[in-house]
């Protein structure tokens, strides 16, 4: 049904204390190596990881947000957090991370690549840093993108994500780092959890939510139809550049390449409806949103395996 890559631990348990056999998981397919989800707080052992992986010319790609720094808060701190009365991870949190990787790799040489940046902070010291010549690349999240603080009022936790939903100042500073290039990737960010999960209280839910089925749509709705980004711009973010920056065979239609392919409706007017979702886990921020543009086929290696929104197994 899809082509899915796998990404190697960094650490073994993703405990941050020991070296995953990264060589490996190298020789046997993964693309890259990433604690996503925690940041690799030792600095010896990161740059020893990027140093390790660039051996096998793979990525490290980091969750850059330092756990000191943010310390018991669950969304943006800010006026919002102050006005709803919830504990805050300021936007610092994510820069010293990102600051400490990007010199790590700068001193190493390896590639570093910077999972859902978030801050306005953290695109500038990337920006920099390519100034510079670093070996660094970076993704944003559809919700980075497209929402703010603001939508955390609702106390739904389909908004409880990691790093938090920003102010508006900083998803305008994403979309300028997408524009200029200091920001390769738009990614879906897709974290799917049970009913149970998420509903709970604000605080106790697990971060993240299904991302996968709506990316396209929103983007397209907030980013291409309001003539901020270019279509080529658009699946350059989302094909083209993550298929170069992990070295995958993808993101091109040329002769002799895997016939994966993605046709789109353009003006397809579509409502975001969890109840439609194929993923198990229904969560979802984009509830009721009214879309404009919408895939309405992928071809997976020459076989149609979705049409009009429905999953095709047999072959063709």
């Amino acid at each position: 049904l899809a082509e899915v890559m796998i990404v190697g631990a960094v650490t073994k348990g993703l405990q941050g204390e020991e070296l995953s056999e990264m060589g490996d998981m190298a020789e046997h397919g993964a693309v890259a190596f990433s604690d996503d989800g925690r940041f690799v707080e030792n600095s010896r052992l990161f740059r020893s990881a990027l140093e390790y992986a660039s051996m096998f010319n793979k990525p490290i790609i980091s969750h850059a947000e330092d756990p000191d720094m943010a310390g018991d808060g669950y969304m943006h701190e800010g006026a919002v957090s102050t006005r709803l009365g919830i504990p805050g991870i300021p936007d610092v949190a994510e820069d010293i991370a990102v600051a400490r990787d990007v010199l790590l790799a700068e001193n190493t040489g390896a590639h570093l690549h910077v999972a859902h940046v978030s801050t306005k902070g953290a695109v500038e010291i990337i920006r920099q840093a390519k100034k510079r010549g670093v070996r660094v690349t970076a993704e944003a999240a559809v919700h980075h993108l497209t929402l703010t603080d603001e939508a955390v009022s609702s106390f739904s936790t389909a908004t409880k994500v990691a790093p938090p939903l920003r102010s508006a100042e900083h998803v305008q500073a994403l979309r300028a780092g997408l524009k200029d290039g200091t920001l390769n990737a738009i990614i879906t960010d897709h974290a799917p959890h049970a009913f149970e999960e998420k509903d709970v209280e604000f605080r106790y839910a697990p971060n993240g939510f299904c991302g996968l089925e709506t990316a396209l749509g929103v983007i397209l709705t907030e980013l291409y139809h309001t003539g901020e980004f270019s279509l080529s711009e658009i699946i350059g973010k989302m094909s083209v550049e993550p298929a170069h920056i992990f070295a995958l065979n993808a993101g091109s239609l040329k002769v002799g390449m895997p016939g994966n392919v993605v046709l789109i409706d353009l003006d397809k007017a579509w409502t975001v409806k969890k109840e439609n979702f194929y993923t198990r886990g229904k969560t979802t921020p984009f509830e009721g949103k009214h879309c404009r543009g919408q895939a309405v086929m992928t071809i997976v290696r020459g076989n149609v395996r979705m049409k009009d929104g429905d999953v095709c197994l047999e072959k063709q």
